[in-house]
């Protein structure tokens, strides 16, 4: 006997789940009650399957609780890395011996069932049945077959004051009982009978502490129960990729990703006037045709005296924070403010810069230029761009939906690109979501074609995102002036070629550096006046800190352009993280808790 004990014990560390066993503080709420008895009445049934009916008499003295929730593992975690699985079959459930309220379902490696009335809460003495067939836990050896079982579980948030079990068997055929009490792989003996061949009964010698159990085995002769092995639960994965699956997830793609370019041929592409129309003004504008290619030719003046941010805007359909920056140094230029270099306070200190209001007629100024040098200087006459971090985002959105205003009321765009932009986002959000949960849905119901169709829906969503950058749509007029704003971007950025233009015009570098900004190219653009001898005049609104040089006065606008950017749209911010974590179960055992 005594080996017998020592071997079931050992065998119960390797097939005990992990579970939370040490004393530790109660869940809000879970102090104040007991549990005054849990008692097992199992029945081994010759067809592998084990009946079990648990009485779980529970006081929740003064407390209001709805009812108590028991979790009951499925699947047990073997230390070989292995696992075995069990299946779970909830009968019934009563309360006080009157038919209860409850739900049933799988959570991790348990089933869990949920036992009470949301709508009305309880007190005092309940007593909760729950009557369940289990099936694969009976386990045989070259002697003998055996029934082991923990009882209780180690997972109550209370104390147990008794707990017991009584087995019986169809015919006679007990051989040898063995019972443990306490924390897991505990040696503690508990109280055993064996009351005939056919019954044996169980009970515990002392209350059961937070993270103790009751532990029974039970062995019988070989062959009297079916020995069954539970295959692991289906996963909707197996029967994913079959035909009429793969067909469904390429119907659910090509539907949600043609509706994509459909919504792009139709309200996404550029209007475009066939060159018979250009001169006609009773045309009626015509789409683009898909793949004609168009000549950029180059220009040596920005397109119908475009500014630069507008320029910008018609480039890549965005009113970016770079447009918002060239417009301030075209302002400047234009003699509506001066830009000064505040020297750095210590050697390895950020350069600053001053913005200094100038008295200027503004009547020739856009609206949106109007709007950013009034939102600029609100306060003071005299601003630094460390003024402005964390204070102008705000300002700078107003200031792009004036910019966008104003390309609309231009007609170069049918609409405001940012809203069309955030209206498909929408859209393919809405696409994305309903594909994740169809995705979701048919996992956790077991179909495999709603998660190939999820699967379709949640991809064709993400391409419609890609797409809403694209949706913005040009008019004719602005597909036309795009194309020579292009024309203008070649200018500018390969200015070494047309030696003979900068030559004839001495103020040109000033007149094309907002607009070399907003192009991206300043540096460059600066680097080949220096490659062609050209000598450009000091710009009197910019107070550097040493002599003028144009390609050192290039460094230091693109130096400008960067700190004017990150400062003008700098916001204050922060976040916080949250962790948990969760534990796991074993034969029989698990645990339990009140709601």
């Amino acid at each position: 006997m005594g080996l017998l004990i020592l071997f079931v014990s050992i065998l119960f560390l390797l097939q005990a789940p992990p579970e939370v066993f040490a004393q530790e503080a109660l869940p809000a709420g879970e102090a104040g009650w007991v549990i005054n008895n849990f008692h097992s009445d199992v029945s081994i049934q010759q067809d592998g399957k084990v009946f079990v009916s648990e009485v779980i008499e529970s006081n929740f003295g003064g407390l209001q609780k709805h009812g108590i929730f028991r979790k009951i593992p499925y699947k047990y975690r073997l230390q070989n890395g292995e696992s075995r699985y069990t299946k779970v079959e909830i009968a019934d459930v009563t309360n006080n011996s009157m038919s209860t309220p409850y739900d049933s379902y799988t959570s991790g490696d348990f089933v869990e069932v949920k036992i009470g009335d949301p709508d009305k809460p309880v007190s005092g003495k309940q007593t909760y049945r729950i009557n369940y067939f289990v099936t694969g836990v009976l386990n045989t050896f070259e002697d003998h077959d055996e029934f082991y079982w923990n009882v209780t579980g180690s997972s109550w948030p209370v104390a147990i004051n008794q707990a017991g079990a009584a087995v019986t068997f169809p015919s006679e055929a007990i051989t040898q009982i063995a019972c443990f009490e306490g924390a897991t792989g505990s040696n503690n003996p508990c109280l055993s009978n064996q009351v005939s061949k056919t019954q044996a009964t169980f009970q515990s010698s002392k209350s059961l502490s937070l993270g103790e159990g009751l532990t029974i085995v039970v062995g019988y002769t070989k062959g009297l129960a079916q020995i069954i092995n539970v295959p692991p639960p289906k996963s909707p994965i197996d029967d994913l990729f079959t035909t009429i699956n793969l067909l469904a997830f390429l119907l659910a793609l090509i539907l949600s990703i043609g509706v994509s370019i459909w919504l792009w041929w139709k309200n996404g592409r550029d209007f475009w006037w066939r060159r018979r129309y250009l001169y006609d003004p009773q045309a009626r504008e015509e789409t683009h045709p898909l793949g004609e290619s168009e000549t950029i030719v180059v220009e040596f003046d920005p397109p119908e005296k475009l500014r630069p941010a507008e320029i910008g805007v018609l480039v890549d359909e965005r009113a970016d924070t770079l447009d918002v920056t060239s417009t301030i140094i075209d302002l400047a230029a234009r003699g509506y403010l001066t830009i000064g270099e505040i020297k750095k306070k210590w050697l390895f200190g950020k350069t600053d810069y001053s913005l200094e209001k100038l008295d200027k007629d503004r009547s020739a100024l856009l609206p949106y230029e109007e709007e950013l040098l009034n939102r600029l200087f609100e306060e003071a006459d005299i601003i630094t761009l460390s003024g402005l971090k964390n204070k102008f985002y705000e300002d700078l959105k107003e200031v792009k939906k004036k910019l966008y205003e104003d390309v609309v009321s231009k007609k170069f765009f049918v609409e405001d690109p940012d809203s069309v932009r955030n209206r498909y986002m929408l859209i393919g959000v809405g696409i994305l979501i309903l594909g994740g949960a169809l995705f979701v849905a048919g996992f956790s119901l077991v179909v495999p074609i709603l998660i190939s169709i999820g699967a379709g829906f949640f991809i064709g969503g993400l391409v419609l995102l890609i797409f809403s950058r694209f949706m913005p749509r040009r008019t004719a007029a602005g597909h036309e002036m795009f194309r020579r704003a292009k024309g203008y971007e070649l200018f500018v950025s390969r200015a070494e070629k047309y030696r003979q233009q900068f030559f004839e015009r001495k103020n040109m570098f000033n007149e094309i550096l907002p607009y070399a900004i907003v192009f991206g190219v300043t540096e460059r653009f600066a680097q080949a006046f220096k490659d062609l001898g050209i000598e450009p005049p000091q710009p009197s609104w910019y107070v550097g800190s040493g002599t003028f040089n144009p390609a050192v006065f290039g460094a230091s606008m693109a130096g400008f352009s960067n700190s004017l950017s990150s400062a003008i749209s700098s916001a204050p911010g922060g976040g916080s993280g949250f962790s948990g974590g969760g534990s796991g179960g074993g034969f029989g055992g698990g645990g339990g808790g009140s709601w």
